[in-house]
């Protein structure tokens, strides 16, 4: 019983899939694609072939933001100024209501009915609209 254990990450598909605690020969160490002698990787850890990497972590999107991180944020994506021309566009009464959002809001809600009119004539996807809010809380 005097067999040393080491920590092995069970790799599938270049993610780390589990972490055991085994000798060499510990016949599990089979059924991954690759296992890697390990002290820091774990679970959702990355494999290059060389080297472990943590997951990227994605921040939560948030469910507002103020309207100067909205505006920093549409003008660092170009967008800013295609804001006006959207609402421009809208017809009335919508065309009013969103033109009171835009000016007098203190935040923008990423689930506001304003919010789901502007993205498509933005041309911006759900995933787009989602890192702009993420971007935007940054700011």
């Amino acid at each position: 019983m005097g067999d040393v254990l080491m920590r092995y990450a069970l790799i599938v598909g270049g993610v780390v899939q589990n972490v055991v605690e085994a000798d060499g020969g510990w016949p599990g160490l089979q059924a991954a694609d690759v296992a890697v002698q390990t002290d820091v990787a774990g679970p959702g850890w990355l494999w290059d072939g060389d080297a472990f990497s943590p997951p990227a972590v994605s921040a939560p999107v948030p469910d507002a933001v103020t309207m100067r991180q909205a505006r920093r944020a549409l003008h660092a994506a170009g967008l800013l100024s295609g804001v006006e021309a959207a609402i421009d566009a809208l017809a009335e009464p919508e065309k009013t209501a969103a033109r009171i959002e835009w000016e007098y809001s203190s935040e923008v809600q990423r689930h506001n009915g304003f919010v789901e009119q502007l993205a498509p004539a933005l041309s911006l996807s759900e995933a787009q609209l989602d890192a702009l809010f993420v971007a935007a809380a940054a700011l």
